[in-house]
């Protein structure tokens, strides 16, 4: 369960770190300097973000259902 919690945490700031780099480009390159590369970009941006957060929920969810099940073999 450590490892599946260590997992969720490296996610989550993997998602973290992405947000920012988006942020950064969104705000620091102005929309008339930008080009299709940069705005494709972004949007994929979003996605991972979108995915990265998924797979922080699912790892999560999967840590507690690891912790039921050890809790039920104990008792």
């Amino acid at each position: 369960m450590d490892k599946s919690n260590q997992a969720a945490e490296a996610v989550r700031e993997a998602a973290d770190d992405l947000a920012v780099v988006h942020t950064v480009l969104d705000v620091q390159v102005p929309a008339e300097a930008r080009n299709e590369e940069v705005d494709q970009a972004l949007a994929q941006a979003d996605q991972l973000q979108e995915q990265l957060d998924k797979s922080v929920e699912l790892l999560q969810d999967v840590t507690k259902t690891l912790e039921a099940e050890v809790k039920n073999r104990a008792t």
